[in-house]
């Protein structure tokens, strides 16, 4: 790609003294219409979940901080781009698909690495370098993968698909679950084949065990679980919920699991990681960038001497998931925190003007506390709420040690 910086320079310059400067006006009324109306995303939940006060200023008086560019989040998308755009490709290929002889990834990935650089002009820099850094991964992943059994018996029936499904609680009340569904498939044959939800994240640092442990309790993968069999049976019934006409013959007990499909991020401190060489007395000029990405290509495709390879980038774990783990999750987590996420509402959005100096069930999450969950991950004490054992637990008599 010619330097994306100076194609999106000209737009930038028209818009940042016009667009970024006009004033933001105010709505009157809530901007969210509410778990039951609008439904709810993962995204947001975690944000409700976190901090009340800071959901409602989000929700209700539609207020966010200014976004820059994160490369942590950013790589994902981009990578999200390339997966979407060569998924699509595959599916419509007439013959043999020799690793990614395709282009539709690569000019997708430029177009919108285009557009982030209008978005986040002091960012060019940043988005440039992840471009190509995906550019140089991507093709080797999907070389990768290639032969690996669950993609030799793979239907897709599923990719990069929206959904927004009725979702009934306890309460006889029903909230919209709302997401995208990476890619959902059909793998294996005959009467082992089962219908798996592929989840496809971008990380830096990555512990397989742990993240393995953690799945069949995961919010965003439970979530997009339950949204799926519920689509399932309600497009079974005939309900009009965005599903493909011949996805009628399955049953919800046709959805077998998750393939958790991991790729870690270059470059982020791990093994393989590299930076180009300055200038020197014998090389003036330094690196090139052509020489810095070949050398980088190297290290992932395992063609380097003492590179990692493939196998440390990329991991895919393929992970059964019952309805009895399913039904779990909706009885101790998911139906709950939907319940109270639908009374809140109803409480926060009441007539009156001293609502936030009222008690009820909202609050500000104070700064100073630690979430062990987030922090640390899945632990003995999650073993012993799972399965009861308390092997690597002590018994205490004492919940004030430190008075």
């Amino acid at each position: 790609m010619n330097n994306i910086r100076e194609q999106a320079m000209g737009l930038v310059d028209k818009l940042k003294n016009k667009k970024l400067r006009q004033p933001q006006p105010q709505r009157k009324g809530p901007v969210w219409g509410g778990p039951e109306k609008e439904g709810i995303t993962f995204s947001l939940l975690s944000r409700f979940l976190t901090c009340r006060e800071r959901f409602r200023i989000l929700v209700v008086e539609g207020l966010k901080p200014v976004e820059r560019w994160n490369h942590r989040l950013g790589y994902g998308n981009m990578w999200h781009v390339c997966e979407e755009a060569f998924a699509s490709e595959v599916r419509h290929f007439d013959g043999e698909l020799n690793g990614v002889d395709t282009t539709l990834w690569s000019d997708n990935l430029q177009e919108y690495c285009k557009k982030l650089c209008q978005q986040y002009p002091v960012d060019q820099n940043d988005i440039d370098k992840w471009y190509n850094v995906c550019k140089v991964q991507f093709p080797i992943y999907a070389k990768h993968w290639r032969e690996h059994p669950d993609v030799v018996e793979r239907t897709p029936l599923l990719q990069e698909q929206v959904f927004d499904v009725p979702y009934k609680l306890p309460s006889g009340r029903t909230v919209r679950l709302r997401g995208k569904w990476d890619s959902v498939d059909l793998i294996g044959k005959g009467k082992g084949a089962g219908i798996f939800l592929q989840e496809n994240k971008t990380k830096g640092d990555i512990e397989p065990e742990q993240m393995r442990r953690q799945l069949t309790f995961d919010l965003q993968t439970q979530l997009y679980l339950v949204a799926l069999r519920s689509a399932i049976e309600l497009h079974r019934q005939g309900n009009d919920v965005g599903l493909p006409e011949e996805m009628c013959i399955y049953r919800p007990d046709h959805v077998h699991g998750v393939r958790y499909n991991v790729v870690r991020r270059p470059l982020s401190g791990g093994r393989g990681t590299i930076k180009q060489h300055a200038p020197t007395k014998s090389r003036p000029m330094g690196e090139s960038k052509e020489d810095y990405y070949d050398r980088l290509r190297g290290i992932i495709d395992g063609s380097s001497e003492d590179a990692p390879g493939p196998d440390y980038f990329f991991m895919r774990w393929k992970t059964e998931i019952s309805k009895a783990d399913v039904d779990l999750f909706r009885k101790r987590c998911l139906d709950p925190i939907l319940e109270q996420l639908c009374d809140w509402w109803e409480w926060i959005t009441q007539p009156g003007d001293d609502i936030l100096n009222c008690c009820g069930p909202h609050w500000q999450h104070p700064f100073g506390c630690v979430n062990t969950i987030d922090e640390y991950g899945h632990t003995d004490l999650d073993e012993y709420i799972r399965s009861g054992s308390e092997v690597g637990l002590a018994r205490t008599q004492n919940l004030f040690p430190e008075l």
